[in-house]
C-alpha cells in the first residue's frame, strides 16, 4: 500500500510531500511549499487518486496506462472512424500481450513480445503499436512516474509484408474511366446516395469526411467549384461536423461540366424525395438521404459498396478503399501532367506533404521523363 509523508527541508525550511509504494520506491514528489498545509492541499488529492488506482503509477498495467493515455490524449479529438478503429485494435493487442505492471516490463521481455507480434502483423502496424506504447510511457514519465522506457532501442522485426502500394489505387486510365462510367450508371438516388459519394470521391480526390460534410451552399455551380472547409465525422457515437484536418485542407476544388450536371440532378431528385416524404434536409447536406439514420452514409457502408462494384466490374484491386479513390485521383493528376503545386493544392496538402505521400507516383513520372529525354 502506498504511503505519503510531509517534511521540511533546506535552510528556508520549505515543505515537500513524497508518495512511496510498499517497497519504498518513490511514486510522486514535489517540494517548495511554504507551509505543511499547502503541501497537503497538493499532495493529498494525488495520494488519494493513487490509492484509488485512477492515477498513473508504476503498479498499473500497460493496458491501463494505454487506456489512460487514449482517454487523455486521443478520445478528446474528433477521430475519423478508421482512426478510431486502429486505436481500438492497438488496445486489444496491448491487452493480450502486455497485461502486467509497467514497472515489471524489462527491455528484453518487451523485445521478445514484439518479435512474436512481428510474426503476425506488418512492419507498419508493429511500428504504430510501438509508437503508442512509447507515447503512453512518456505520459507516465511526464507525470513523474518512475518507470523505464522499455520501448527505446527496440528492433521491429516482421515476417508479414505491409499492404502493397499497388493495392492502394487504380493504375490505368482505362480502369479509372471504367469505374467512373459504372458509378455514373448506378446513380439512382431512390436506391442509394452512396454511388454519388463514390463518384465525386473519384473525380475530386477529396477526403471522405470532407465530401459528406458538403452542403449545397459549398457548391458554386456558376464557377464550377467546390469549397471545403470542414469534415463530418462518422465514428461511432460522434456523427457530427468537425474542423478540417489542417488549415491547408480549406480549399477550392474544380469541377467539370459532367460533375455539375450530376450535382444538379442530385439536388433536384433529393428535394423532390424530401418533399414527398415531408422530410427536411436539416443541414442542407449534398449527400443527405432519407433512408439513413444520420442523413449521410458511413465510411464502412461506402467501402462495402465500392468493393462490390469493383468485383462486379472486374476492376482490381478488389480491396480498394474510399481513401484509395483519393490516391487514384492523385495518380491521375500526376500522370496527366498537372504541376505538383496544383496537385497538392487541390488535394489539400503542402507540396512537401504531397511529395512525401505520393513519392512513388512522382518517381514513376520522373523515370518516364528520363526515358523520354534519353530518346531525344
Amino acid at each position: 500500500m502506498a504511503t505519503i509523508r510531509y517534511r521540511q527541508r533546506g535552510v528556508k525550511k520549505l515543505w515537500h510531500y513524497e508518495i512511496r509504494d510498499e517497497s519504498g520506491k518513490s511514486l510522486a514528489y514535489q517540494g517548495g511549499f511554504k507551509t505543511k498545509r499547502m503541501a497537503q492541499l497538493v499532495g493529498s488529492p494525488i495520494f488519494q487518486e493513487i490509492q484509488n488506482g485512477s492515477k498513473l503509477n508504476p503498479e498499473m498495467t500497460l493496458p491501463n496506462l494505454y487506456a489512460y493515455w487514449l482517454d487523455v490524449k486521443i478520445n478528446s479529438k474528433n477521430l475519423e472512424i478508421a482512426t478510431f478503429r486502429k486505436y481500438s485494435y492497438y488496445k486489444n493487442v496491448i491487452q493480450e500481450n502486455f497485461d502486467i505492471p509497467i514497472k515489471n516490463i524489462k527491455t528484453s521481455q518487451y523485445q521478445q513480445k514484439m518479435n512474436e507480434l512481428g510474426e503476425k502483423v506488418s512492419y507498419d502496424v508493429l511500428q504504430r503499436i510501438n509508437s503508442v506504447i512509447h507515447k503512453s510511457i512518456q505520459l507516465a514519465k511526464s507525470d513523474k512516474v518512475l518507470v523505464d522506457d522499455f520501448t527505446l532501442g527496440v528492433d521491429l522485426n516482421t515476417q508479414k509484408k505491409s499492404k502493397l502500394i499497388e493495392d492502394k489505387y487504380l493504375h490505368s486510365t482505362s480502369d479509372i474511366m471504367k469505374l467512373q462510367g459504372e458509378l455514373r450508371q448506378r446513380l439512382n438516388y431512390k436506391k442509394s446516395v452512396v454511388p454519388y459519394v463514390l463518384y465525386f470521391l473519384l473525380s475530386t480526390g477529396m477526403r471522405y469526411g470532407e465530401m459528406i460534410a458538403l452542403t449545397w451552399n459549398d457548391i458554386n455551380f456558376e464557377d464550377e467549384i467546390i469549397h471545403t472547409y470542414r469534415r463530418f465525422n462518422t465514428s461511432p457515437k460522434i456523427w457530427k461536423f468537425v474542423a478540417p484536418k489542417t488549415n491547408i485542407s480549406i480549399r477550392d476544388i474544380p469541377l467539370n461540366e459532367n460533375d455539375i450536371k450530376v450535382l444538379k440532378g442530385l439536388k433536384k431528385v433529393q428535394e423532390l424525395s424530401n418533399a414527398e416524404l415531408e422530410i427536411k434536409n436539416k443541414y442542407n447536406l449534398v449527400f443527405q438521404h432519407y433512408g439513413l439514420s444520420h442523413d449521410v452514409p458511413s465510411t464502412v457502408s461506402s467501402n462495402k459498396a465500392l468493393r462490390k462494384i469493383l468485383e462486379d466490374t472486374k476492376i482490381r484491386p478488389y480491396n480498394l478503399s474510399v481513401y484509395g479513390l483519393r490516391h487514384t485521383r492523385a495518380s491521375y493528376l500526376i500522370h496527366s501532367g498537372i504541376p505538383v503545386d496544383i496537385c497538392a493544392k487541390v488535394l489539400g496538402h503542402t507540396v512537401l506533404q504531397f511529395e512525401k505521400t505520393y513519392r512513388h507516383l512522382l518517381s514513376e513520372k520522373r523515370d518516364a521523363g528520363f526515358e523520354a529525354i534519353r530518346k531525344l
